[in-house]
C-alpha cells in the first residue's frame, strides 16, 4: 500500500486465536472462559484497553452466543478501562446479513468509516484538521526551498497564514483555532450559499428585502460571493436569484456546513471569543500577510487581540481586496493554494485575470502527483 501510494484506512496490528476446531466446547455453545482468555492474551499484554474505541463483535445472533461475547468483552476490556474514558462502542452487522461471513467485516468497517467522515463538517473537527494540513504543507514546501513572500488566508485559513507568516507562534495559533472552532460549534442553524457568474454589486442590490436576515459572508471575486444567514431567508433568496438571473448562467451552490458563518448568527459567541483570545504574544513577522478581514497588509499587532479574531469570525471575508493587495506592485506573481483541494483558484483568476498563475499543492486522489508537480514548476 505504501509503495503504491494507496490511502491506508486501518492496520491489522495484532491477531490471536484459541479455537482449533477440536475444542470440547461446541461451536453452538461459546465459552465465556475461552473468550476471556483470548481477549486477555491481547488486551492485557499488547494493547491498553483504555485506548480501544470500537469493537466489531462476532455477533452469533443467538441467545447463548451474544450475551457470552458481551460479558467477556465487558470483563476484559470494560473492567480495565478508566471511568473517565468514553463509553466503549460495540458493533455487529452480522444480524443484518445473516450468515454471509465473507461480507460482514467489510460492511461494518465501511459503516464505521462513513460515520466518522460525517464529523468532517463539524467546525471543531474540520478547522483543526485544515489548520494542521496547511501548516504542515507550508513547512514541507519551505524545507524543499519553496518559500512564500506573502500569504493570504480565506476565512479560517488566515490562522495558518498568520502563523506561517511569523505573526503568531504555533502555540498561540493552536489556541486561536481551538477556541474559534469550539465556539463556532456551539452555533447551529442557518444556511450559506455560494453565488457565481454574476457581479457581486448586483447580488448586493438584490439583498435589500433581506436586510438583517442575509448578508454577504465572503467577497470571493468580482463575480462571486458567499451569502449567509437565516435558512428560510437564504432558501427564498436562492429561488429569487435563480429566476432573476435565469438567462445569465448564474451559479448557485448551498454549502454543506452546520451554521451560517460570517453573519449575525455568530453574534452569540463574539464576546466569549474576545475573552479567550486576549493577549496573544506579539511576534516578529517573517513575510507579508494580507488580512482578509481588512483586505490590507497586516501589522504585527493585528493578530494579537481577541477583538480581531472575534471580528474575523463575524465579519465578511474580504478575499477579493486581499488578492488585489497581494499582487500590487509585484511582477511575475505565482500563487500556490495551500489546502486539500482546489477551492480558491477560480476566484484568484477572476480577480486578477486568466493569465495569473495559480498552482495547487494537493488534489483529491492525486495528492502525491500534485505535490511533486508543484515542485517541478
Amino acid at each position: 500500500a505504501l509503495e503504491d501510494y494507496n490511502r491506508i484506512w486501518g492496520v491489522i496490528n495484532i491477531s490471536a486465536i484459541n479455537q482449533s476446531g477440536r475444542s470440547v466446547t461446541p461451536i453452538t455453545r461459546p465459552s465465556q472462559t475461552a473468550q476471556e482468555k483470548l481477549l486477555r492474551s491481547i488486551y492485557l499484554t499488547h494493547v491498553d484497553p483504555s485506548v480501544v474505541q470500537y469493537v466489531e463483535a462476532h455477533g452469533t445472533g443467538t441467545p447463548a452466543g451474544d450475551p457470552t461475547e458481551a460479558e467477556s468483552l465487558g470483563s476484559i476490556i470494560g473492567n480495565n478501562r478508566s471511568p473517565k474514558m468514553p463509553v466503549l462502542k460495540i458493533g455487529s452487522v452480522k444480524g443484518n446479513v445473516e450468515m454471509l461471513f465473507q461480507q460482514f467485516v467489510p460492511i461494518s468497517l465501511l459503516e464505521l468509516t462513513e460515520s466518522e467522515c460525517e464529523d468532517f463538517s463539524r467546525p471543531e473537527i474540520a478547522q483543526p484538521l485544515l489548520f494542521t494540513l496547511q501548516v504542515a504543507l507550508t513547512s514541507l514546501l519551505k524545507h524543499w526551498g519553496i518559500k512564500p513572500v506573502a500569504a493570504v488566508g480565506h476565512s479560517v485559513g488566515e490562522v495558518a497564514a498568520a502563523h506561517c507568516g511569523g505573526f503568531l507562534s504555533l502555540e498561540d495559533a493552536v489556541r486561536v483555532i481551538y477556541h474559534r472552532s469550539r465556539l463556532q460549534a456551539k452555533v447551529t442553524g442557518g444556511k450559506m450559499l455560494v453565488v457565481g457568474n454574476i457581479p457581486v454589486q448586483e447580488i448586493s442590490e438584490a439583498l435589500g428585502p433581506y436586510s438583517g436576515k442575509v448578508c454577504i459572508a465572503a467577497f470571493n471575486s468580482p463575480s462571486s460571493c458567499t451569502l449567509s444567514g437565516d435558512a428560510v431567508s437564504v432558501s427564498a433568496l436562492q429561488k429569487e436569484l435563480a429566476q432573476l438571473f435565469s438567462k445569465r448562467d448564474i451559479f448557485l451552490r448551498v454549502l454543506h456546513v452546520p451554521a451560517a458563518y460570517h453573519s449575525h448568527m455568530m453574534d452569540p459567541i463574539v464576546k466569549e471569543m474576545m475573552e479567550h483570545l486576549q493577549y496573544l504574544e506579539k511576534q516578529k513577522p517573517e513575510i507579508e500577510v494580507i488580512s482578509t478581514l481588512t483586505g490590507k497588509v497586516a501589522s504585527a499587532d493585528d493578530f494579537t487581540t481577541g477583538k480581531f479574531w472575534a471580528r474575523h469570525a463575524r465579519d465578511p471575508v474580504a478575499f477579493t481586496q486581499a488578492i488585489v493587495t497581494s499582487a500590487k506592485e509585484k511582477e511575475n506573481v505565482v500563487f500556490v493554494e495551500i489546502g486539500p483541494e482546489r477551492a480558491l483558484q477560480r476566484y484568484i483568476t477572476e480577480t486578477l485575470g486568466k493569465q495569473t498563475r495559480v498552482l495547487s499543492s494537493l488534489q483529491t486522489d492525486k495528492e502525491y502527483q500534485t505535490l511533486l508537480s508543484l515542485c517541478e514548476q
